[in-house]
């Protein structure tokens, strides 16, 4: 289905509707779409309803080429509405990488519209100003490469350490999926959302009470840490570091996974 907000037709999945069982917003990472889920969804329907959906500028939404309808008040208010409309509940969200950035804020305005959530490979903010604009500059420069050539950035980009644990099957999907991704969107994305553009809602997320499942790969030191830290400043959160998985620990271990998830989706 397509539902339009804000200039942006969203694609979104309800791969079932089955009303006992709760559902499952799932959020994607920079370059991919609701595609990298496809593998998961047989086992996530076995205990809820999953939700999937190409993000502003991803996959098949159809986007203007504009950086500010990428900036965090407008994702809210793009996905706010979308919400609105779909009326789905009980709704946990899962996202991962970018898309944790995303659900974070997301959940630290409109925390009462989830009765859950998990996230991968993530973080809420960046706090020091000078990393702030750090990322900022590295981001522009990302962004620049993305335009001017598509094809090595994608490409050096799966070359990166985080995705050096990612099994052939699963890279080959993830590779597929970036090939088909807009450049200019890429690339505005990147400008509209980076991390270091991304407001900082850490203290609303640890002030907030609604449960976290928070997940990160053993072979993701950086990740780690920083998901052990924010689980500590979160009293009702819980943390699983995943052996032998690096940043993308749904295709790393999707097994574990889906343990995690559903686990955390049936007892809180």
């Amino acid at each position: 289905m397509q539902l339009y907000a804000d200039s942006v037709f969203y694609n979104i999945t309800l791969h079932q509707a089955d009303r006992k069982l709760p559902y499952l917003l799932m959020f994607h990472g920079f370059m991919g779409s609701r595609e990298v889920f496809k593998p998961l969804i047989d086992d996530l329907a076995g205990f809820c309803n999953p939700l999937t959906i190409d993000l502003i500028g991803h996959g098949k939404t159809i986007t203007p080429d504009n950086p500010e309808l990428f900036h965090a008040e407008r994702q809210i208010h793009q996905l706010k509405s979308v919400l609105d409309r779909l009326k789905c509940k009980p709704l946990y969200l899962f996202g991962y990488s970018m898309g944790g950035r995303l659900a974070f804020q997301l959940i630290a305005r409109h925390s009462g519209l989830f009765a859950g959530a998990i996230i991968e490979s993530s973080h809420c903010g960046i706090y020091s100003k000078t990393d702030r604009t750090n990322r900022i500059e590295a981001d522009q420069q990302r962004a620049i490469k993305i335009e001017n050539n598509f094809t090595d950035f994608h490409q050096k980009w799966q070359q990166l350490p985080l995705f050096a644990h990612t099994p052939f099957k699963a890279r080959k999907r993830y590779t597929k999926i970036m090939k088909t991704q807009k450049p200019e969107l890429m690339s505005a994305s990147l400008k509209g959302f980076g991390a270091g553009v991304m407001p900082n809602v850490c203290q609303k997320i640890h002030l907030s009470h609604l449960p976290l499942q928070l997940i990160a790969g053993g072979r993701d030191k950086k990740y780690a840490e920083i998901m052990e830290q924010m689980s500590g400043n979160h009293k009702n959160s819980k943390l699983a570091v995943v052996k032998n998985a690096g940043h993308r620990v749904h295709t790393d271990r999707p097994e574990e996974w889906i343990r995690i998830v559903k686990d955390f989706m049936q007892t809180g």
